[in-house]
């Protein structure tokens, strides 16, 4: 097939860069997408206000309050994430239902926030602007070239263990999910985690406006991240 040919049927098969983020938010604004997406914003960002206001210094104990708000958080980004993964895929698997692949996605979700503690550790000085750029910037190159296998694990079946299933055909989704991370999503995370240090840092009157700003940010972050590394898998499971 020629180069032309091969470019016409790119851009018929839907796999231009535009393709692949219009897909992305036409299935991000499906209408069973409204009750997941609305419980992320209330527990993302209600669970960051209270750690906010609640983060021991120094060597500390932390509080019940800030160990409950980071579990309750934790546990939102799993038992959401799978949710959201499961109807942005079109999964044969019940959204809300706590099955092997629920907890394999957990188990996945453990590694992945290793890899960011590791990579946070690489970093000289991660609590500043130029650590946080660095820090998101590397997970972002890092964990994208695994999406698919990580939305398989949540979504497929049968379960979705094996990388060489999804770890295939990179031209197809690799270039755009990496392009569109780059240009939205880690700009959103590096903005997030600026803002936090803010807060941290004592925002005064201004804390209110900045933590609730704060909250929708994340979550629109959570759920364009969620929604282009669902493509890719969609991208990976038609062929």
């Amino acid at each position: 097939m020629s180069n032309g040919a091969a470019e016409t049927a790119d851009h018929a098969d839907g796999r231009g860069f535009a393709a692949f983020l219009s897909e992305a938010v036409r299935h991000l604004l499906d209408s069973r997408m409204r009750l997941p997406a609305a419980l992320l914003l209330v527990i993302l960002t209600l669970s960051n206000i209270v750690i906010l206001l609640n983060v021991p210094e120094g060597g500390a104990v932390p509080s019940y309050a800030f160990l409950a708000a980071a579990f309750v958080r934790v546990g939102g980004i799993l038992v959401l994430g799978v949710a959201i993964l499961r109807i942005l895929a079109d999964s044969e698997r019940y959204p809300w239902r706590p099955d092997d692949a629920f907890w394999l996605y957990a188990a996945s979700l453990i590694v992945t926030f290793g890899i960011a503690s590791l990579i946070t550790g690489l970093i000289e000085a991660p609590e500043t602007l130029s650590g946080i750029i660095q820090r998101n910037l590397l997970l972002a190159v890092v964990l994208a070239p695994f999406a698919p296998w990580i939305v398989g694990i949540a979504a497929a079946t049968p379960l979705g263990w094996d990388p060489a299933r999804f770890l295939r055909d990179f031209r197809r989704w690799l270039p755009p999910l990496l392009a569109w991370t780059l240009l939205l999503v880690t700009p959103m995370g590096i903005l997030h985690a600026a803002i936090d240090l803010h807060l941290l840092g004592g925002a005064a009157r201004w804390f209110w406006p900045l933590a609730l700003f704060d909250g929708a940010l994340s979550t629109l972050l959570a759920l364009l991240s969620l929604g282009l590394n669902a493509e890719a898998y969609r991208r990976v499971a038609r062929r």
